[in-house]
């Protein structure tokens, strides 16, 4: 558990009283001043608490807190006011910016009382968070198998384009990664009304006929409905919905949500998947950025930078030959892997899958009834 509290005050003094104070009761980092605290946040959180006196230079408590809250929400922010900033602190208390106020000078016992309760709500919060996640994270998985088991070919862009949006969300900031990339696992829920033809014309990168375009188009729209659906993944449906919306405005859904107030997701996932289809479609990385880069309007310039950034530090891979039974996941193939059974020809898994315990064990399983060659080409990252 995280007991790991933070104490900000422009009083050197009150700073070093309460830590010699609650230094049995947990690992306590003082900063002196709301700039610093700020910065101690930063570099040497996550907190589970944090408690601040509300007069400081420059900028008060409150202020300083809610900064610190959109970094790491799940910290636990505590208040010390004098009487004069009392109806201030009240406000802030209420917009629910503070867990607890408390007026100067505080007892002791109080503050120790406080930081138990803290301690317990920090405790609750990440308990939910964590229990919320897991339990979204299994259906989720179980979800993107089925569809990957179904349509391969639709599913392995998903694991190609994996590594880049990681990136990406991790050099823009992005406060909700795991939503970003549980959008992108679902980006293609919509796919299934799709026939293969059109799908196959998507993924190649060829021109649409205005009919086409428009029954792709519906397709954001229809997996964002099914995702609803699931509790608390309003914010992910929110993604997968406007993942063909356009930086400037037009795409869909046709509405008037542009520029940023697009979901930060949404514009990193359109990045991405015009970028995986350009390198589907053989053109170098290098000038897929450079065509993206072209685009006026079409994408966020910073995601497109940060991309940029990605595929400079990328990591090396290595290519290997494997049988089935060597497999393990992480591992990503390297090709499409076909199956035969008498003279039909079966995709099983696309090439740029990354492969778990489910897909593994799905071709072992089918190996006993349908010929797959081995070994089979796979793909390993090496960190550089």
């Amino acid at each position: 558990m995280n007991r790991k509290v933070l104490l900000v005050d422009d009083d050197v003094n009150l700073l070093e009283s309460f830590k010699r104070q609650l230094r049995k009761k947990a690992e306590i980092v003082t900063a002196e001043g709301s700039k610093a605290g700020i910065e101690a946040a930063a570099r040497q959180g996550p907190f589970a608490v944090v408690i601040s006196d509300y007069n400081m230079p420059g900028m008060n408590g409150v202020d300083m807190l809610r900064v610190i809250r959109h970094g790491s929400p799940d910290t636990v922010r505590v208040l010390l006011t004098g009487h004069a900033d009392l109806e201030i602190a009240i406000q802030a208390v209420n917009e629910g910016n503070i867990f607890r106020l408390l007026t100067k000078p505080c007892p002791p016992e109080t503050i120790e009382k406080v930081l138990d309760d803290a301690f317990r709500h920090h405790d609750l919060i990440t308990a939910e968070r964590e229990l919320l996640e897991k339990t979204l994270t299994g259906s989720v998985a179980v979800l993107c198998d089925l569809i990957s088991l179904v349509k391969p070919e639709v599913f392995g862009r998903v694991s190609r384009i994996l590594p880049y949006l990681r990136g990406v969300s991790k050099r823009v900031n992005d406060p909700r990664p795991w939503e970003t990339e549980t959008a992108a696992m679902l980006s293609v829920v919509g796919f299934i009304t799709l026939p293969d033809s059109l799908i196959n014309k998507v993924e190649k990168g060829r021109p649409l006929a205005e009919g086409e375009l428009q029954q792709f188009l519906g397709h954001p729209a229809f997996g964002a409905r099914l995702v609803a659906k699931i509790p608390r993944m309003d914010s992910v449906a929110a993604i997968v919905a406007y993942q063909e919306k356009h930086f400037e405005g037009g795409g869909v859904p046709k509405d008037d949500v542009k520029g940023e107030a697009i979901p930060l997701g949404a514009r990193i996932l359109k990045a991405v998947v015009d970028f995986d289809i350009l390198l589907a479609n053989g053109m170098p990385k290098g000038e897929a950025i450079t065509k993206l880069d072209r685009r006026k309007g079409v994408y966020d310039p910073a995601v497109v930078a940060a991309l940029a950034q990605v595929i400079q530090e990328q990591a090396r891979y290595t290519l290997r030959k494997m049988h089935l039974h060597s497999l393990s996941p992480g591992m990503i193939m390297a090709e499409d892997l076909f199956g035969t059974r008498g003279e039909e020809s079966i995709l099983l898994i696309a090439k740029g899958r990354e492969l778990n315990e489910t897909v593994i064990e799905y071709l072992i399983d089918n190996s006993r009834t349908i010929k797959i060659n081995q070994p089979v080409a796979i793909i390993e990252p090496i960190a550089t």
